[in-house]
């Protein structure tokens, strides 16, 4: 590698489950934030906020449940 692909390597790694761990929170960090922002009541606001995140852990939960049974590349 050349000197400037060893400092930029230097000054980002490549970090693969961080990126994409901070993509995901990211993501939820808006969502939430745009849902606060919406034009609602709060107790609309709240009972959506609620439901998504019902939501978001069943999903969470079906994709750790479904982890194991992938077959391996």
């Amino acid at each position: 590698m050349t000197d400037v692909s060893n400092e930029v390597a230097a000054l980002f790694p490549r970090r693969g489950k961080e990126l994409w761990y901070g993509l995901v929170f990211g993501m939820l960090a808006g969502a939430i934030g745009m849902a606060l922002a919406a034009p609602r009541s709060g107790a609309a606001t709240r009972e959506l906020l609620r439901e998504r995140s019902l939501e978001l852990k069943d999903r969470a939960d079906d994709l750790i449940r479904n982890r194991g049974s992938r077959s391996p590349l």
